[in-house]
């Protein structure tokens, strides 16, 4: 790791319920100490991180540093590319005070400090970064996600969680889950996975980048950061007692050999729906399909 690339380290002070202030002073200070050529930024309200990672892109900031959960990732690296693809690699480091940080699982680092030192050390690997594009308010819309992508049911769940069950904490995703599940599901979706044609109804589906979702729930256990691919993981003409059966299994992984539970892999999908299915990509609520999806692969550097 170059200890003179222009780096910046974004603070999400609301990550983790205040977690990410508390910690980000003795973070500043032991990053600091090696990397003198480094910047703070406090993302301060919704949307900011991605304005702050659009400035770095125009200001010729090779290293982002971020201290949150997988939210605050996703604006900066949206915000690093909105204004195009850069010519060299990203790096990113992510410094976990967020409630799930899932990304980072698949690298088993889930301390601050050996995230921070692992950054310092010069560990890093490329991984794939996903390209998405949908629909939002009429026009189409093209972002970008390192984690994973919902479909549907998961999406439905983080806007009933987001909207009316935040103040109940993490019983609170659990009651949305419960509530939106005794709608049930009505739906036809129409599904290119590399260029062949299926049609599933009544169904819910993940694209992974990595094996975790939700902290600790291994959703796509086959998942590889860096393999030019995305797990697709498809919870097909499930009924509420089938969803309950398969959510029991999903934190060990084993939930994939259910026989409702189809995967997939792919480096381009493509999906129509019959309603329109709405959409979430690491934890951030989006649009409403069409989508169309393809892998980048080995697209950034993250130091872990």
């Amino acid at each position: 790791m170059d200890p003179d690339c222009k780096t910046l380290l974004v603070l999400n002070p609301h990550a983790g319920k205040g977690k990410g202030l508390k910690i980000f002073k003795q973070v500043g200070e032991l990053l600091g100490q090696s990397l003198k050529n480094m910047e703070t930024r406090i993302s301060e309200y919704a949307g900011h991180a991605f304005q702050i990672g659009r400035e770095a892109a125009n200001q010729g900031y090779g290293r982002i540093l971020t201290v949150g959960g997988d939210g605050t990732p996703f604006e900066v690296i949206n915000g690093f590319y909105a204004d195009g693809r850069p010519r060299q690699p990203l790096e990113l480091g992510m410094i976990p005070a967020g409630t799930g940080n899932s990304f980072l699982r698949d690298f088993g680092e889930l301390s601050w400090r050996r995230a921070a030192e692992n950054v310092l050390s010069g560990r890093s690997r490329h991984v794939d970064l996903v390209e998405i594009s949908y629909q939002r308010d009429g026009r189409q819309v093209r972002q970008y996600y390192l984690n994973i992508l919902g479909v549907g049911l998961i999406a439905d769940i983080l806007k009933l969680t987001n909207e009316k069950l935040k103040r109940f904490g993490s019983m609170g995703y659990s009651l949305a889950v419960m509530l939106r599940l005794a709608k049930g599901m009505r739906n036809r979706m129409q599904i290119s996975v590399d260029g062949i044609n299926m049609e599933i109804t009544n169904s819910a589906l993940v694209i992974s980048n990595s094996k975790y979702t939700g902290g600790s729930m291994k959703i796509a256990p086959m998942a590889h950061t860096a393999d030019g691919q995305v797990d697709m993981v498809i919870f097909q003409s499930v009924n509420r007692r089938d969803i309950l059966n398969i959510f029991s299994k999903v934190f060990k992984g084993t939930h994939v050999g259910h026989d409702r539970v189809k995967t997939y892999r792919a480096s381009e999908i493509v999906i129509d729906s019959c309603p329109q299915e709405l959409l979430m990509a690491d934890g951030e609520l989006l649009g409403l399909t069409p989508l169309s999806l393809k892998v980048l692969p080995k697209e950034l550097v993250v130091l872990a």
